[in-house]
């Protein structure tokens, strides 16, 4: 036979010393009587915790919960949850709401498609549960696909067809050229595109053109042997 609420609550009073005991004894005279502060066990540690608690803890705690989020798995989430929910005295309402705020807001659309909403946090607890092992399974049965291997990397473009580059790379080699870039630039700003000044345009220039390198010089005297 389990111990009623009044024997427990005598039991916990009546082993009470020194200053906690000076507080208990004027609970322990009204025990049992209507004018009792202290009714049940739930009521003995709010009394307790105000009379003999630490403020600041307790607002840490709250301050804890109220930030805690579910960040893996849902059994994580509900073992930090109730560690901190041990160490205050709010009613299942309040915890199933600030347990409800936490959770993942996929396992939350789950259960808001449910045709019955859990009542009790210990329900909430339990639904939100059996969703989040859900849910991670059916990822881990289909995992992302790995778009990269259809994708032709830049390095099989620039070698699929064996031969050199051409274009700006060739003409580049010439001294006298000039990208087309610096080209529009020069023409923006009113300047000539072949020596780049001010003043004149390119068929006024008299800037003479660079002379070719010596290498190619070489080149040509060999080609016309």
């Amino acid at each position: 036979m389990f111990p009623t609420n009044q024997e427990v609550l005598s039991f916990l009073l009546m082993n009470m010393k020194d200053t906690a005991g000076a507080w208990a004894h004027p609970h322990l005279d009204q025990l049992g009587s209507h004018r009792a502060i202290i009714q049940t066990v739930k009521g003995f540690k709010m009394e307790f915790l105000a009379a003999f608690g630490n403020p600041d803890a307790t607002r840490a705690t709250k301050r804890k919960i109220t930030t805690l989020t579910q960040s893996s798995t849902c059994a994580d989430y509900i073992t930090k949850f109730r560690t901190l929910a041990m160490e205050l005295d709010w009613n299942n309402a309040a915890l199933r709401g600030q347990f409800a705020r936490g959770l993942h807001w996929e396992v939350s659309c789950q259960i808001a498609t449910h045709k019955h909403c859990p009542r009790t946090l210990l329900e909430l607890q339990n639904a939100a549960l059996v969703i989040d092992n859900a849910l991670r399974e059916e990822r881990a049965s289909h995992p992302p696909k790995d778009n990269k291997s259809s994708r032709p990397s830049n390095r099989a473009r620039g070698t699929s067809t064996g031969q050199p580059s051409t274009g700006s790379k060739k003409l580049s080699n010439n001294p006298n050229f000039v990208l087309e870039e610096e080209r529009n630039c020069c023409r923006a700003a009113g300047a000539c595109i072949k020596c780049g000044k001010m003043g004149h345009k390119f068929a006024e220039c008299r800037t003479g053109w660079k002379a070719t390198p010596v290498k190619d010089k070489g080149k040509a005297k060999e080609t016309a042997k």
